[in-house]
């Protein structure tokens, strides 16, 4: 059987959803950028700002001297990671399998599915449609036989079309397109291959594809081969679920907005303890800790630290909460909330260490620590979260 792939997604998505918030920029070219460093560069724009001439990379400063009734607006994470949620909430009642190419895109595979909701382009024209009717966003959607067909054949139309590339005809799809087309030669690491191709003037995918790929080798290395398939429409590559990794969190509500150190290192200190009283009583140790502030301007900072060895100890995490905050804190502005998680969950053993580089002295409180966590678990658990005050969190 075939399989049928279907790419769905929001041009421009973090625009859309902010005008659905703001009817009155519906017709105004927009862009987002983060507007608290002084060399902001565009990192979406509307298609009226592309029509004006700006495009994603460009500075804000360039781009408002280009087009003087530019909009510029500040990401939203929450609200972009709300609106995402709501479109996987239809995507994932089609779709057995699908994989997040990035907010507001997903990739489906809906092979099997042809009894239940019809061909490929049925199903993605009813995702379409309730996206329409639900949240009054415009997708676009393309159909083929793998990924990379399916996501090139979404990014060459425009809002409420849709693409449907037929088994068979891959290669004559792919034939007259330019190399920048392909999804995969966006990457970082593949500027050096682009350069290359330009360099020999193969604009095309057809002229990738008529190629030979021993002379493709000489000039692109270990690439060639996966270009050559590329080319003709050739692409292996399943539909990837994202990864069900188990995590806790503990969020922190700053009321009012509250941007003195101590106290905010005292309440984080505090969630880390309810993260680690929580992991001992599932018998759990965490390889990954991760903190994200929210200033009060809606500007969300995101840093994580990997943790060797894993642990579920406040002696071992609390300097690692500290060092994550000053990371994330570059700016002197207030904080509305702090999130603290921990993922890279494994079951608990106590395993000693044959030669431990220690001192005794180290050894010694750390065991104190460990000892005092334990009596004020038992505490909690007996008396409740309110049973102990701590001084630091004010």
């Amino acid at each position: 059987m075939d399989r049928q792939i279907v790419c769905f997604g929001i041009p421009a998505f973090e625009v859309a959803v902010a005008r659905l918030h703001d009817p009155s920029l519906s017709t105004r070219p927009v862009a987002i950028a983060p507007l608290n460093t002084p060399r902001a560069c565009l990192r979406e724009v509307s298609a009226e700002a592309e029509q004006e001439g700006l495009g994603i990379g460009m500075s804000v400063e360039q781009a408002r001297r280009i087009c003087s009734s530019l909009h510029v607006l500040s990401p939203n994470p929450a609200g972009i990671r709300t609106a995402d949620e709501s479109l996987l909430h239809i995507v994932s009642r089609y779709a057995p399998v699908w994989e997040p190419v990035q907010p507001g895109s997903f990739v489906m595979d809906v092979t099997g599915t042809g009894r239940l909701f019809g061909p490929a382009y049925d199903i993605a024209t009813k995702v379409q449609h309730e996206v329409l009717a639900q949240y009054r966003l415009d997708g676009v959607a393309g159909v083929g036989s793998n990924k990379l067909v399916a996501q090139t054949a979404a990014t060459l139309i425009q809002p409420s079309e849709l693409y449907d590339v037929r088994p068979g005809s891959e290669p004559v799809f792919m034939a007259p397109l330019s190399v920048g087309t392909l999804p995969g030669l966006q990457r970082p690491c593949m500027r050096q291959v682009l350069t290359r191709l330009d360099d020999l003037n193969l604009d095309t995918l057809g002229d990738v594809a008529e190629s030979p790929v021993d002379a493709l080798e000489v000039a692109l290395g270990d690439y060639a081969g996966q270009l050559s398939r590329w080319a003709l429409g050739i692409d292996s590559l399943p539909v990837l679920p994202p990864s069900s990794q188990p995590r806790l969190e503990e969020t922190v509500l700053l009321d009012p907005d509250e941007i003195d150190d101590p106290v905010l290192t005292g309440r984080l200190l505090d969630a880390l303890q309810r993260l680690c009283r929580m992991l001992r009583s599932q018998r759990r140790v965490c390889g990954r800790l991760s903190l994200t502030i929210r200033y009060s301007d809606h500007i969300e900072v995101t840093k994580h630290k990997h943790l060797t060895p894993e642990t579920c100890w406040e002696y071992d995490l609390s300097s690692v909460v500290l060092l994550l905050f000053q990371k994330c804190m570059r700016r002197r502005i207030r904080l509305r909330t702090m999130t603290l998680s921990v993922t890279g969950l494994a079951e608990y053993t106590e395993q000693g260490a044959l030669f431990d580089t220690r001192s005794l002295d180290d050894q010694r409180r750390q065991e104190r620590a460990k000892k005092l966590a334990v009596a004020l678990d038992q505490l909690h658990t007996r008396f409740g979260e309110q049973s102990i005050r701590y001084g630091r969190s004010g």
